[in-house]
């Protein structure tokens, strides 16, 4: 009798390992189909982290870019701005009668009438007094003296552009000046700016920290 229940025993022993082994399969086949629904929804995740990442880079070169474009078109529409206040304040003077026939100087006239202004004493301030007042007093002054002065537009190949004056002289032809210096450039387009200006002697230019390169030069009498 003691034999048979003890034999009993064993088989429920055995019954509940065996409906234990099958719950630990089940759950160890559970818990590994959710591992790997939850790597792959990980590895989704981490593609599509990086596609977004991709987009934001490529945005934000675009932004960069279209903040360079915008800068160098303020810059332009500042240069014509200048050059048009000039060219209206010399309109009305011709047209009330006590305006000039302007005429283009000899070279010595142009080194003259360089040497009188004193535009280039000003101090340059950004936002306040740049290259483009510089261009545009100066042309203003040699209208008052008669002569005709063109106002220079230099875009770079970089973010950033420049503005000088020239003088279609009766003898040398067209001579380029930096009115913030009163030096003479000879402008190529393809050069660096601060190649092209000619110092007198003594003195010399220092390279920007900038791409200068010549792209485009805009002639504007």
């Amino acid at each position: 009798m003691l034999e048979s229940h003890s034999h009993k025993k064993f088989w429920a022993a055995i019954v509940i390992l065996t409906l234990a082994a099958m719950a630990f399969l089940i759950a160890t086949a559970w818990v590994s189909n959710e591992l790997d629904e939850t790597r792959s929804n990980l590895a989704l995740v981490e593609a599509e982290l990086e596609v977004k990442q991709t987009q934001l880079t490529d945005a934000e070169a675009e932004l960069a870019a279209g903040e360079a474009e915008l800068s160098t078109s303020k810059e332009l529409i500042e240069s014509l701005e200048a050059t048009l206040s000039s060219l209206q304040v010399n309109y009305e003077r011709l047209i009330t009668g006590y305006g000039y026939v302007l005429r283009d100087p000899s070279y010595q006239e142009m080194k003259d009438f360089l040497a009188w202004d004193r535009i280039s004493e000003h101090e340059y301030a950004p936002d306040e007094y740049t290259c483009v007042n510089f261009a545009a007093d100066v042309k203003a002054n040699a209208v008052r003296q008669g002569f005709r002065c063109a106002y220079v537009v230099i875009e770079y190949h970089g973010e950033t552009g420049h503005a000088i004056i020239a003088f279609d002289t009766t003898d040398r032809g067209l001579v380029f000046v930096d009115p913030q210096l009163d030096w003479e450039v000879e402008l190529q387009v393809g050069k660096r700016y601060y190649q092209c200006v000619v110092p007198p002697a003594g003195h010399y230019m220092t390279k920007p920290p900038y791409d200068d390169t010549i792209s485009r030069i805009i002639v504007i009498w």
